[in-house]
């Protein structure tokens, strides 16, 4: 798989699978609409290597949110082995874990650039980056420790 780097940056991410009962697993993300730029990057760099359909715009009433709405842009896949064959890796229960041994051979500087656009934020402290920040919340502690120790 030529694509593994951006498909790891992307399930570290904001990516995922997903798996409707008695159905093929599909590949899908989602952008905020300010970030239709890196949404339509994504899109372009993996349609080479697997079947994803272009961003669809999505706007969602949300009474919670100021502006009574969110907006975004979704990328979903169609069915294809490589997505299948990350499913049983990621997805071995039917719930989302790190695989520890792929993430060892796959996590490069390239997939850490795509993980850190999609869930990163440089801080800045009196106009000088001071801390890189990557979102682990959906991993468990023991996720986090091994991210930590990897990186």
């Amino acid at each position: 798989m030529s694509f593994t780097y951006s498909i790891c940056g992307k399930l570290l991410g904001d990516g995922c699978i997903t798996k409707q009962d008695g159905r093929k697993p599909r590949f899908q993300f989602m952008h905020r609409v300010e970030d239709v730029g890196w949404t339509q990057h994504c899109y372009e760099q993996l349609k080479r290597d697997i079947p994803v359909n272009p961003p669809a715009y999505r706007k969602v009433l949300d009474t919670r949110l100021k502006k009574g709405f969110s907006e975004s842009y979704v990328v979903q896949s169609k069915t294809h082995e490589a997505i299948t064959a990350l499913y049983k890796i990621w997805y071995p229960n039917g719930k989302k874990v790190l695989p520890k041994q792929w993430i060892q051979q796959h996590l490069d500087e390239r997939s850490l650039a795509w993980w850190y656009q999609d869930d990163g934020h440089l801080k800045i402290v009196k106009g000088i980056a001071s801390k890189i920040y990557l979102s682990t919340d959906g991993f468990t502690k023991e996720e986090n420790e091994f991210l930590m120790q990897w990186l």
